[in-house]
């Protein structure tokens, strides 16, 4: 007994020094240039206010950047963000957060593809913790530069009348998780690209889902740029805006600027093409009726779709129909989620009851 006072002693000592609790999220993302940005986002006690962190550059100088911070709703945390800009295409920076020792890194994306990009995209995702984890371990070694998330992320809001879930500290715990479970091997930060489906966002949690994330304006549809090679259009299946007027004005125009690009890919929640829940629902036939013909006027050459909580790629489809020329739809949506048993229909060319994610790569 007399020695583990000391001890003790040394280790409140050895918490004040180093800024008291451990972060309880670390999570990164692109709302900007993929190539020359990247937001870092952050969680800690109410006490621990500072928003710096110092940033260690490819040359080996240092700077220090100072971001804001914003309340938890219903923890007792605060959210820090803090937004690079400037940054070198293809590099990989360390930084550290003011307060905490670790010391951590990310990589930004190439402006050109002189060599191979990397990245995964993956929707329903908490459904199983134990699967999440499981599968994240996958994705973690295949080393992607980025992944997309395609909705039902945390599974914060419940829809079931029996079940209840506190949305504020689901998604605590899962972006705890996934600061674990999402590292490469040599430690990289995989930062992601977020889009929420009906389990992430409802009218009472608006004000909470906009809090996590650094969203520059209420508004989930945007295109991501990278160089001149790749073009993530992300789309909102009506979750916060609705699928016809506003969002597939723009969708057009976004496509038309977008000819240029070798790659263009839409992400989504809902799919226009399910494998487990019906073609003739309300949902898949808005998106085929407003936005497929837009992706066969364009040219998309892949949609991919989740919620459906099972394995699928459809056959190459333009106006509705089979067509060697047409876009490739993938789903649906099972990284973390129980799958289901899909039905036969005309379109799906491969379907499974299987966890899935996809791994993209571009040469």
């Amino acid at each position: 007994m007399g020695r583990s006072f000391p001890l003790l002693l040394f280790l409140c000592f050895a918490a004040l020094l180093y800024g008291g609790e451990e972060l309880s999220a670390l999570y990164l993302s692109w709302y900007d240039d993929p190539t020359t940005t990247m937001t870092i986002q952050w969680h800690t006690p109410l006490e621990d206010q500072s928003d710096e962190i110092f940033l260690e550059t490819p040359d080996g100088s240092s700077h220090s950047y100072r971001g804001t911070h914003t309340p938890f709703p219903n923890e007792p945390l605060l959210i820090h963000t803090v937004h690079l800009k400037n940054l070198t295409p293809d590099a990989q920076y360390r930084f550290r957060i003011d307060g905490h020792p670790e010391t951590h890194s990310f990589q930004t994306a190439p402006a050109t593809l002189d060599t191979p990009l990397r990245f995964v995209i993956g929707g329903d995702l908490y459904h199983s913790k134990r699967l999440f984890r499981k599968m994240s371990q996958t994705v973690a070694r295949l080393n992607p530069l980025f992944v997309v998330l395609g909705g039902d992320i945390a599974y914060a809001i419940s829809k079931h009348p029996l079940i209840f879930t506190n949305p504020s500290r689901q998604w605590r715990q899962f972006l705890a998780d996934w600061q674990e479970y999402l590292r490469t091997p040599d430690g990289r930060l995989i930062p992601f690209l977020i889009l929420p489906g009906n389990h992430d966002i409802a009218p009472d949690f608006y004000e909470l889902f906009f809090a996590l994330f650094a969203f520059p304006h209420k508004e989930l549809y945007r295109a991501l740029d990278f160089g001149s090679y790749l073009s993530l259009i992300l789309l909102d299946t009506g979750h916060f805006q609705p699928i016809t007027g506003r969002q597939t004005l723009w969708l057009g125009k976004a496509l038309a600027d977008r000819t240029h690009l070798p790659y263009l890919f839409a992400i989504y929640h809902i799919g226009a093409y399910p494998a487990f829940y019906s073609y003739n629902g309300s949902t898949p036939k808005t998106i085929r009726t407003h936005w497929c013909p837009l992706f066969d006027q364009y040219r998309v050459q892949a949609c991919f779709e989740h919620h459906g909580h099972a394995y699928k790629k459809t056959y190459p489809l333009k106006g509705n129909q089979r067509d060697p020329s047409g876009t490739l739809y993938f789903g649906d949506g099972c990284w973390g989620a129980l799958p289901r048993r899909t039905h036969s229909a005309w379109y799906l060319d491969k379907r499974s009851k299987k966890n899935n994610i996809y791994l993209v790569e571009l040469k």
